[in-house]
């Protein structure tokens, strides 16, 4: 089980230096780009007084429809000429980038997903981006419908202050997919994001929901908020439990508040919405 106490400074620091670079070094494809996962809500809400954990791993997902035609160099080709390289054994969609950092060296993974629709058949995991392969991953093509963009400064691997806008996942897309992802893996993070949402997106649920109305006829939408549903449905369902296990409160009535919490916050949230 990982919770809080496993994303160290560190590791954070890494994974931010790669995010970074990562909006640099593909900029020429920057309009076909969204920073999905869970560097989503530290970019898209407001870090005070309740700053989000961050994210140990990047998530980029790449629109298959558009990046068909080559740029100046191939997406494989700017990745690897920047040390980000792919393990034997492991899945074509992943890279690695080790970041040297306070005298030990980080490795930090970069997933690259796609949209489903359009492209290679249902049968298929993945996308096929200029002959390199992306998983497909339920939502995702709400991100490329619903953007923000954000400017972030930071340092890039091994040093030089960078500062580069990049082109995140609005609010929407973000929890329709980790509704899914909740549904599909067993990952407590998956619960802690949607829970930190609905408690630190300005204007909170009022305003959560009225960014929600306009979509609700979408399919992707509605099955999203669906699964989120079906995990939060009760105190006692794996939703609240695993906010809860990532917290890692230290005593059992803290345990017990952020359990109910968790399970009031957004079942009053799915109300608003007609959802239950």
């Amino acid at each position: 089980m990982v919770t809080r106490k496993d994303y160290t400074a560190d590791a954070v620091e890494a994974a931010k230096s790669v995010l970074i670079e990562l909006s640099h070094l593909l900029g020429e494809y920057r309009d076909n780009i969204v920073l999905i996962g869970g560097w989503v809500p530290e970019l898209l809400i407001p870090q005070e007084p309740r700053p989000h954990v961050g994210s140990m791993d990047i998530d980029l997902a790449l629109n298959h429809l558009k990046i068909q035609e080559e740029g100046y160099k191939l997406i494989e080709e700017l990745l690897t000429s920047r040390g980000y390289y792919r393990e034997e054994g492991k899945q074509p969609f992943i890279f690695f980038r080790d970041v040297p950092l306070h005298g030990s060296v980080i490795k930090v993974e970069v997933d690259l997903l796609s949209g489903e629709y359009e492209g290679t058949g249902k049968k298929h995991r993945t996308q096929v981006v200029q002959g390199m392969k992306a998983r497909k991953a339920r939502g995702c093509d709400l991100a490329f419908e619903m953007v923000s963009e954000v400017s972030v400064e930071g340092k890039i691997p091994g040093g030089g202050l960078d500062r580069v806008t990049i082109r995140v996942a609005s609010i929407v897309p973000f929890l329709v997919m980790k509704g899914m992802a909740l549904d599909d893996r067993l990952k407590e993070k998956d619960a802690w994001d949607i829970y930190y949402c609905l408690l630190a997106y300005p204007g909170g649920i009022d305003t959560l929901t009225k960014e929600f109305r306009p979509h609700l006829s979408h399919g992707l939408v509605q099955e999203g908020l669906a699964k989120i549903a079906k995990h939060f449905s009760s105190i006692e369902a794996l939703g609240p439990k695993f906010v809860a296990d990532f917290e890692e409160a230290d005593d059992q009535e803290e345990v017990e508040r952020i359990t109910r919490d968790a399970f009031e916050r957004i079942n009053a949230f799915l109300k608003r919405l007609g959802i239950v």
